[in-house]
């Protein structure tokens, strides 16, 4: 099994690939505060409750936006399956090309989820990642990242209004029935959940337009729920793409593919 690995601002995403079929997921919160000894109890106990043998795990990836995280949790997995975990960077190839001002400034989730987009959809693409922040990526004709756009996201929109507002009330993340809020949480609620929606659908069309063609669509995201169902027909929902493109980049440097 290949073990694949998206670390993110709110979650740490796991999978577990046996040959190209992804037979595990599972993920958990990302906390700086909780020490390596913390997330080595927490890991094992997942993989034995899932009865999974560390010694089929051959190898694993990593991508990360949250480096002061970054060797913590890769020094855990590599101690709990005795391999070593590769780290999405400069020095592993990913075959995709990036026209941006500054390469190096692209996140190693929306470089995964660009490889998988492409080899699973093709191109052209708009990736939409909803998660701590909404991240549109832009993939060209030629099959090039050239750009994103960046937002805050569902629940950091809800979270700013609580903090800078004396009067708005702690509330969970969910979908109103009705766009019209009849009470504060659920007008929070529509707000960022039909906002977010409609946001989405006015940038999907600027985009489009500025690149002068149409694009196929991507939804991914621990939030792409919230709003799956108030998006046009034609967005493709993909859950588990970034999985796909680690695994992807793995292989491509270290399986058969690179071969």
């Amino acid at each position: 099994m290949i073990l694949t690995v998206d670390l993110g601002n709110t979650a740490i995403h796991l999978g577990f690939y046996q040959g190209d079929t992804l037979v595990k997921t599972w993920a958990t919160s990302s906390d700086l505060r909780k020490e390596k000894s913390e997330y080595l109890t927490l890991f094992k106990r997942y993989i034995s409750d899932e009865g999974i043998d560390p010694t089929q795990v051959q190898g694993g990836i990593l991508s990360s936006v949250v480096p002061p995280l970054t060797n913590v949790i890769k020094e855990v997995f590599e101690k709990l399956f005795d391999i070593r975990i590769q780290v999405v960077g400069r020095r592993l190839k990913t075959g995709l090309a990036i026209h941006i001002d500054k390469p190096d400034e692209l996140g190693a989730d929306l470089v995964a989820s660009a490889v998988g987009a492409k080899d699973k959809f093709g191109f052209p693409l708009l990736i939409i990642d909803l998660g701590t922040a909404n991240k549109i990526s832009i993939i060209d004709q030629t099959g090039a990242f050239i750009g994103a756009v960046f937002t805050s996201g569902l629940r950091v929109s809800i979270d700013a209004l609580i903090v800078k507002t004396a009067q708005l009330p702690h509330v969970s993340l969910e979908r109103p029935t009705h766009v019209i809020g009849r009470n504060t949480i659920d007008a929070m609620n529509s707000g960022a959940t039909y906002g977010t929606a409609s946001m989405l659908t006015g940038l999907i069309g600027k985009i489009e337009q500025e690149l002068g063609y149409q694009t196929k669509h991507i939804l991914l995201g621990g939030n792409a729920p919230f709003v799956r169902e108030l998006l046009a027909d034609n967005v493709i929902y993909a859950p588990d793409l970034q999985h796909w493109g680690l695994k992807l980049i793995y292989d491509k440097n270290f399986g058969e593919r690179s071969l």
